[in-house]
């Protein structure tokens, strides 16, 4: 008896697809125990992470301990709380991330499985890190492994705090310095924040940088505190960390307590995204002025700047690149008189910053006009925190 070969064909065929569908789902099975391996292994990294954060908390409610004496004066009391209160933030900040991050698996990780990841674009200084002792090549990191090391980097007490000095000019007599924050890597890299900076902003980690540097740098200043009375320490505070109310109360909570520290630390902000007109933000500067501090614009685009207005708010620093200022003077006709600048700053009190003074050329065209300070790498580039420029 023949058989007929349509219902064989028919039979194999359905073989085929349940195998296919077999496969398939172990496929599926297997891919999610993937997944599911790679969040326990980032929860756990995470927990790691935060127990050496909450231990660095630790040190300092033990240094409350240490200060109960009668000895002690109530100040310092007051300044290491104002500090546990900085780094309690700092923990939840960071712990709210790790939930984010969490609840899908790795930011990114299926993504980064099937396309190459974006390499970031060359920075203006040439694409270098700093470490320590030397200038390396770029490792060419993507925003993921960036991102990591800010994350790893703030968990672990990695923010490095460098110092550059700023000299009086003519006498080139270092005065100030100026406090630049680094992220160092697990194998010694420090990591500038041309590369972290948009990063850390897009993931709402720069209140928490900003946070650890100021906490870095407040006791870089008890220890280093020079017996110049003028002598200050600049710091830069993002817009950002700004406009976050909560980053802000805190900020303001930690300097009221330490108000001996107005006389040696000055903050810096970025007249791009400052604002132009009354604005919450101008009343928080107030009120910080009103306490006592000082601060100072920065990365000035757009000469056409009031003195008045910034003296108003407690600025009493101008810092201008060298190649902005000189190429507005030697335009021809000139775009700028730095003469009237400066008699308009010098009316309200303010100083003139000029950085970048990268060569004796430049120093020479800058004293062709009336200039108070300068900065670059002329006078002597960041060095690792704890070590004073010569």
């Amino acid at each position: 008896m023949a058989i007929d070969p349509v219902p064989l064909s028919l039979l194999a065929a359905s073989l085929i697809l349940v195998l296919g569908l077999g496969l398939q789902a172990i496929l599926l099975i297997a891919a999610r125990h993937r997944r599911l391996a790679r969040q326990i292994a980032y929860l756990a990294r995470d927990q790691r992470e935060l127990r050496n954060a909450t231990d660095l908390l630790g040190q300092r409610l033990d240094e409350i301990v240490s200060l109960g004496g009668d000895e002690t004066p109530a100040r310092d009391l007051t300044e290491v709380v104002a500090e546990v209160r900085v780094l309690q933030t700092l923990i939840e900040e960071l712990w709210t991330r790790k939930g984010d991050g969490a609840e899908g698996g790795a930011p990114g990780e299926d993504e980064a499985e099937l396309a190459e990841a974006e390499i970031l674009p060359p920075s203006a200084g040439g694409r270098r890190v700093l470490s320590a002792a030397r200038e390396t090549d770029d490792p060419m990191l993507n925003p993921r492994e960036i991102l990591e090391i800010v994350r790893e980097g703030l968990r672990n007490n990695r923010i490095e705090i460098m110092m550059q000095p700023t000299v009086t000019l003519p006498q080139r007599r270092v005065i100030h310095y100026e406090c630049l924050s680094r992220i160092r890597t697990k194998t010694g890299l420090l990591i500038t924040p041309d590369h972290y900076i948009g990063i850390a902003e897009e993931e709402g980690l720069i209140g928490a940088i900003d946070n650890m540097t100021l906490f870095r740098l407040v006791q870089h200043v008890r220890r280093h505190r020079g017996p110049m009375a003028e002598s200050r320490f600049f710091c830069n505070i993002s817009n950002r960390s700004l406009e976050d109310a909560g980053f802000f109360e805190q900020f303001s909570d930690f300097l009221t307590a330490n108000a001996t520290l107005a006389q040696s630390i000055v903050f810096e902000f970025a007249q791009e995204g400052f604002p132009a007109e009354p604005s919450p933000i101008r009343d928080k500067l107030l009120a910080l002025s009103e306490a006592g501090y000082r601060f100072s614009l920065d990365h000035i685009t757009d000469l056409d700047i009031d003195p008045e207005e910034f003296a108003a708010l407690g600025f009493k620093f101008l810092k201008i690149d060298a190649a902005l200022l000189l190429s507005y003077a030697e335009h021809e006709p000139p775009l700028l008189d730095i003469g009237l600048l400066k008699g308009a700053l010098d009316r309200v009190a303010m100083d003139l910053i000029v950085e970048h003074v990268e060569n004796e050329d430049i120093l020479l065209r800058l004293l062709d006009h009336p200039v108070d300070f300068g900065q670059g790498y002329l006078f002597g580039g960041p060095m690792v925190e704890g070590r004073r420029p010569r």
